[in-house]
């Protein structure tokens, strides 16, 4: 039955909030529904404003000055407060996205988990609870490997950032992880920075002396450059040249680039050099040795020859 205009000084009874209840469907020409002169408005394509009449989108939210516009949601039975969640904009025009119950906030793609907050305020990226260890749950960041082409395994992760206490006075900065095992560190105390790879005799097996290094030492090709893109001097190898002496100081191939043609460069790590170096130190060293233990050796020739008549 449609609904007729009431007048209620005719009828001199005023009406109340109790008369407007309405359950149903409401239609019309247009379909706009429009309450407290846009408090909630309904345009007719279905867009919904609180807080105007011109709403741009599905739900559109408006405010006016110096107030603040939050939606709050609550589940699981709990009421609005403490325990529910909240994206809104502050009067300063601060954005929020608020979960202000003592739990993680998620966030997916493809219908999976990627990244999250737990509820001690650590970002986590490709896990879902902070790594054991490296202090504990108080992470700071980390971001696990989980199929990326970062890393190998669902237990790896790439890195690691905190600072709290986790072995005496270390701080573990960044945490590097393949396989499950640890395989980097850096690692500060109050006064410096360590830069640490995995060296562990653990590790390693067949493990002998290093010989040769000097002849190596002789076929590496230190030289002076300056850099294309500024112009600064700069000093050290060529990184393809170093590849064919001792290959570990190196990564990337020589020439090589990518899918669009672009170059992929080659890098170097040059503290790969130091076993090397000290190695052909010792070879140098043995070689001097010898050469005094020789010349010492014919200094006491020489000098009995001279004392013969």
């Amino acid at each position: 039955m449609p609904l007729s205009k009431i007048d209620s000084d005719s009828l001199n009874t005023p009406i109340t909030a109790a008369d407007l209840a309405y359950t149903g469907t409401l239609t019309g020409s247009t379909g706009i529904v429009n309450i407290g002169s846009g408090q909630v408005y309904k345009d007719a394509s279905g867009n919904v404003g609180i807080g105007t009449s011109s709403p741009n989108r599905p739900l559109s939210i408006q405010r006016g000055a110096g107030v603040g516009a939050y939606i709050d949601m609550a589940g699981n039975g709990n009421t609005l407060g403490s325990t529910s969640f909240v994206i809104g904009q502050g009067e300063d025009d601060t954005a929020y996205v608020y979960n202000r119950k003592n739990s993680p906030m998620a966030f997916a793609t493809n219908n999976t988990e990627r990244a999250r907050i737990d509820s001690s305020g650590n970002l986590l990226v490709g896990t879902t609870s902070a790594s054991p260890g490296y202090g504990n749950t108080n992470t700071g960041v980390q971001i696990s490997g989980s199929g990326s082409t970062f890393s190998r395994g669902a237990n790896d992760y790439v890195m690691v950032v905190n600072q709290n206490t986790a072995d005496g006075s270390n701080y573990y900065q960044m945490v590097f992880r393949v396989a499950n095992v640890t395989k980097g560190t850096i690692i500060s105390t109050s006064t410096a920075t360590a830069y640490n790879t995995s060296s562990d005799y653990r590790l390693k097996n067949t493990i002998a002396p290093m010989t040769g290094a000097l002849a190596k030492v002789a076929l590496l090709k230190p030289c002076t450059y300056k850099w294309k893109v500024d112009g600064s001097d700069g000093q050290g190898f060529i990184a393809h040249e170093l590849d064919e002496v001792v290959p570990g100081c190196v990564t990337g191939e020589k020439d090589a680039v990518d899918a669009d043609g672009k170059p992929q460069y080659q890098g170097i790590d040059t503290s790969f050099l130091v076993a090397t170096l000290t190695a052909a130190i010792q070879e140098l060293k043995a070689i001097v040795d010898g050469q005094a233990v020789l010349i010492a050796a014919q200094g006491v020739e020489i000098a009995a020859l001279k004392g013969t008549p």
